[in-house]
């Protein structure tokens, strides 16, 4: 017989992850906090397909040159290129310009789901990744765009965050229009001028200096090309940057509607220009002042968890005139992570009860006690394979239950049951040095009557 080696390899494409029970549980947790948030301000849910025409997306990606780079894209059966969402607002747009007579104006949504890039991965940086948006479409008052500041303060405090450990940082795009005409850069110049600033909180001045130059080579060797300016733009783009004295008519209208919030940790920061093309005005990003542990456990500045603007002409590319919009970002899962380190959310479940199956013969209890037990609002399940209690109790340690029933025939016809907190019996075990005294403890088990299984239950699961 031949062997067979034209089996696939189990093995997950670079830049992927799979996402077990701990983060699916955290991202609940967060998300739910960041929907009621958005609800208390007038947003409603809506879910935009997870794919689009090719075309509709558009190019909007930082740090790409080819029209549908940076995007995963395939041909259906009528030749025409589809392309998984890179972001949650080219789809919206799409939307708005499909729907925008039917819509009530403004017409706030939020939505949560996965996007992907088809980028250069990295520690910590996947192709695929949770977003959680909020969007405002059809009203130009700046005051929006300070609701929205607002609304992500509130969101990170409710998570746990003092207002020392975060900021909101906001400046406008327009403020560098006048920048660009004294270096006289073309429209595809500016773009990645834009793009070059946009990583000053990632690699500092310096590393923006030589963006904006010849280039620069990271720590791994690879090469970033440069903008090709010469030291005396990049250092004029470099003062104007860091100038805090920058205003504008914009700006000076959001500051007036920040002075209700004077609490608020929300500040101008002119190097605030975000990476992606299609923002027009007001821009902010919400930056952890937090040091973290990365991958390697070197000791880094966490940076941004969550960035947004206004995008008053994306809509337009449809065919439609220019209609106001924006919106605010949040990176679910990098938000996990720092909060995580903090300590500041944990992975709750549903208490887990397991219930021995020491024979066949005794099934159908079994069967009645799980269903009590599920009932009560614990989730439950009877345990099969051996009969062997021991590995049974091992299986129990593995699945990290909270507790187990056991009911041979001898408890069963003297209707008692034992139930075990493996919790409690864990910790009792600790300071137990020797056989005898374990067998005199029990440790984390009692014994009861039958009727009592799940008011027992309850009282050790602290319920």
């Amino acid at each position: 017989m031949t062997k067979n080696n034209n089996k696939p390899k189990a093995i997950l494409p670079r830049g992927f992850k799979d996402s077990e029970k701990q983060l699916l549980t955290l991202r609940k947790i967060v998300t739910e906090v960041i929907e009621e948030e958005c609800q208390k301000f007038g947003f409603i849910e809506l879910e935009t397909s997870s794919i689009e025409y090719t075309d509709s997306l558009g190019k909007f990606l930082p740090d790409i040159d080819r029209p549908s780079g940076g995007v995963f894209s395939l041909q259906d059966e009528d030749g025409q290129w589809l392309s998984l969402r890179y972001d949650l607002t080219a789809p919206l747009a799409r939307y708005v310009a499909q729907n925008y007579q039917n819509l009530v104006k403004p017409f706030k949504r939020y939505q949560s789901g996965i996007v992907w890039r088809n980028e250069k991965p990295g520690p910590g940086r996947f192709r695929e990744f949770l977003q959680f948006d909020a969007d405002v479409i059809g009203i130009q008052s700046n005051l929006i765009d300070a609701e929205l500041c607002v609304m992500v303060v509130n969101i990170l405090r409710r998570l746990g965050l003092n207002d020392s450990q975060f900021k909101i940082k906001y400046s406008n795009r327009k403020i560098w229009t006048s920048l660009f005409e004294k270096i006289k850069a073309s429209k595809e110049v500016e773009s990645k001028i834009l793009r070059a600033v946009d990583k000053k909180d990632r690699l500092g001045d310096e590393g923006v200096k030589e963006l904006l130059c010849e280039g620069r080579k990271d720590k791994s060797g690879d090469f970033m090309e440069g903008v090709g300016l010469d030291n005396e733009q990049a250092s004029m783009i470099l003062d104007f940057m860091n100038d805090q004295k920058q205003t504008s008519d914009d700006i000076d209208e959001f500051n007036s509607y920040l002075e209700n919030f004077a609490d608020y940790p929300i500040s101008f920061d002119p190097s605030i220009v975000r990476g992606l093309d299609y923002y027009t005005g007001m821009i902010f990003e919400a930056e952890l002042l937090i040091d973290v542990k990365n991958t390697k456990g070197e000791t880094i500045v966490f940076g941004s968890v969550a960035g947004g603007g206004r995008y008053d002409k994306l809509i337009s590319r449809f065919g439609k005139e220019d209609v106001p919009a924006t919106g605010i970002s949040v990176g679910v899962d990098r938000l996990i992570v720092a909060l995580e380190q903090l300590d500041l959310i944990k992975a709750k479940s549903r208490p887990l009860v397991i219930v021995a199956n020491l024979g066949d013969n005794n099934l159908s209890e079994y069967i009645r006690m799980a269903s009590e037990i599920r009932d009560a609002g614990m989730a439950c399940e009877i345990s099969f394979g051996s009969k062997n209690l021991a590995k049974q109790l091992k299986y129990c340690d593995r699945k990290q239950a909270d507790a187990v029933v056991i009911a041979g025939d001898d408890e069963i016809k003297n209707n008692k049951i034992s139930l075990k907190d493996l919790k409690e019996g864990s910790e009792i075990s600790k300071n137990i040095t020797g056989r005898e005294e374990w067998k005199e403890t029990k440790a984390g088990q009692k014994e009861v009557i039958r009727e009592d299984l799940v008011s027992t239950l309850k009282e050790i699961l602290k319920i």
